[in-house]
């Protein structure tokens, strides 16, 4: 269980200490080459490898996460582009989930397509990254959705309890120099504002506080609660209180970025869970979700059959 997130200090840094090979993510990588043909494939088969191993052996955390508690990240990308032989553009899917507690389930956390991602990468270049520093788009980029990737499972494991790598994430934003690449600035991702900047002003902001603190009423007090036996009543309830403060989040702030990212990443769950609920609880949750995710209303209407 991450009970080790709720042990004092002290025992923490005594875990840590003892294990210097933290791993905080399981990763797996595709990388897509569609339009590609005159770089050598090696070359991609190297990054793929690279980047597993950058997510994966890295300590990006102090506490210690048991091989059960790791965080399952699936990286895709696709590259359209290319700039040169050593540079490249095109997009990258991210897609991370997160251990129910006693379940053998995994809970999407995060999902997004972040279609500004342009990197250079040679052959058997070494990965290096400065969380001070601006070093690649390729290292910073990953960094970044890795913080925020891990503020996200924190802050469902205790109420804000992912500030420190919220934090983390808009330090690397700040670091990246003023044109340097695409998606890192609040007018990047187009009509949609789906850029990088958003996550984590969405992430940070005040007025979404509410949807933060419902993130730990939906995992730790909604899942993690219904694999309990006899709590599944008492789960669902949790989880609709949840989706109930989002919705309300939403009301304040529409168009939120991090309110469309949640229902990418929870809508299929969220059918599947609430089909064993009364038709009341049913109608509740379908009326709530169309607010949050008016485009996907068909999906949501399989939870009044």
């Amino acid at each position: 269980m991450r009970l080790i997130k709720k042990l004092s200090v002290l025992f923490i840094a005594i875990c840590f200490s003892l294990s210097s090979n933290a791993q905080d993510f399981n990763t797996t990588v595709t990388i897509n080459t569609p339009k590609i043909q005159s770089v050598d494939p090696k070359i991609f088969k190297n990054l793929q490898t690279a980047i597993e191993e950058f997510m994966n052996t890295r300590n990006w955390v102090e506490d210690n996460f048991e091989p059960e508690e790791r965080i399952e990240l699936n990286i895709v990308i696709t590259i359209d582009q290319e700039l040169s032989q050593t540079q490249f553009k095109g997009q990258m899917t991210i897609q991370a989930s997160r251990p129910v507690y006693n379940s053998g389930y995994n809970s999407v956390l995060f999902q997004n397509l972040d279609k500004q991602f342009e990197f250079t990468y040679g052959e058997y270049e070494r990965l290096d990254f400065s969380e001070n520093t601006y070093t690649s788009n390729l290292t910073s980029t990953l960094a970044f959705y890795a913080y925020v990737i891990l503020g996200m499972d924190y802050d469902s494991f205790s109420e804000l309890g992912g500030e420190e790598h919220f934090q983390k994430a808009q330090d690397i934003l700040n670091t990246v120099p003023r044109g340097a690449a695409e998606g890192w600035t609040a007018g990047s991702g187009g009509i949609v504002n789906r850029s990088r900047y958003w996550i984590i002003e969405n992430l940070l902001s005040p007025r979404m506080q509410d949807m933060r603190r419902a993130m730990y009423q939906y995992y730790m007090l909604g899942l993690d609660r219904m694999a309990q036996e006899g709590q599944m009543e008492k789960g669902l309830a949790t989880i609709l209180s949840a989706l109930e403060t989002i919705d309300a989040a939403n009301q304040s702030n529409p168009n939120s970025m991090w309110v469309q990212l949640f229902s990418d990443a929870k809508k299929d769950e969220i059918i599947n869970l609430f089909q064993v609920a009364d038709f009341n609880t049913k109608r509740k949750v379908y009326s709530t979700m169309v607010k949050l995710d008016g485009t996907r209303a068909n999906d949501y209407r399989a939870l009044l059959k």
